[in-house]
């Protein structure tokens, strides 16, 4: 795997990239975070990390979550962290989260996706990098772990897209069901966390690059929480001046 590492003020802030990603996606966010240590990195067969080697079976979010652990270990990166996950990375983040709860400071999910994640009924199991040597996520073993998985008691933030808004061609999408499966998948992300939802008004799926603003700013909050032992606190009128709105998830 192909990383980056830059020192500073913990805690640590982890990238975890969505499908297909390269970890320099994540460089306009780290940029507006002056100041605190943070690490991205390539997943195999993404950016400039080589794939697996054969044999490159299906895994699961609970794989890939050992994997950057092992990869956090190597760099010595051992302090609890704050684990940011986009799309594909907030179910892996929720597993690192389970299986290593004392490595995790806080949580911020950013239009993270459903764990079962089979959305357009014309497609197969997602893949994860390009070319044969691409690794299929298993999402049904996922989908089990992710239901054992308990939350943490960790400050946490939930930032999705603007409904109706999830490609340039949403017209296509078979059942406009789904968008309402994910926003409700999203509150209950944010019900299950305790955790403020804040929704992208200016934005679909690619949160990161469409209100980098706005991203970083829920990843700061995480990380004064985490330094103050307080809890989230997010002004409303900042929120909307970087194109976002706080939203109700229910009782």
């Amino acid at each position: 795997m192909t990383i980056t590492v830059r020192s500073g003020d913990g805690p640590p802030i982890v990238f975890i990239s969505q499908l297909d990603a390269s970890r320099e996606l994540w460089k306009p966010i780290i940029d507006r975070l002056p100041g605190t240590a943070a690490f991205a990195y390539d997943r195999p067969g993404n950016g400039d990390a080589p794939p697996r080697s054969e044999p490159n079976p299906p895994l699961p979010y609970s794989v890939f979550a050992d994997e950057l652990a092992d990869l956090l270990d190597c760099q010595h990166l051992t302090d609890p962290a704050v684990l940011v996950g986009h799309s594909i990375g907030s179910p892996i983040a929720r597993m690192l989260a389970h299986r290593y709860p004392h490595r995790v400071a806080g949580m911020v999910f950013i239009d993270g996706s459903l764990p079962q994640n089979l959305l357009w009924p014309e497609t197969s199991f997602p893949v994860d990098g390009e070319g044969p040597a691409a690794t299929t996520i298993d999402i049904i073993t996922g989908q089990v772990e992710i239901l054992q998985a308990e939350p943490l008691d960790v400050p946490a933030v939930v930032l999705t897209r603007q409904r109706h808004w999830w490609l340039p061609d949403y017209d296509a999408v078979p059942h406009p069901a789904i968008d309402d499966l994910w926003y409700v998948s999203q509150r209950l992300l944010a019900r299950q966390w305790r955790a403020p939802l804040i929704i992208a008004e200016h934005a679909g799926h690619q949160v990161p690059r469409e209100a980098p603003d706005l991203v970083s700013y829920a990843i700061n909050a995480v990380v004064c929480a985490v330094r103050s032992g307080e809890p989230v606190a997010l002004e409303p009128h900042k929120v909307v001046e970087m194109g976002g709105v706080m939203a109700d998830y229910g009782p």
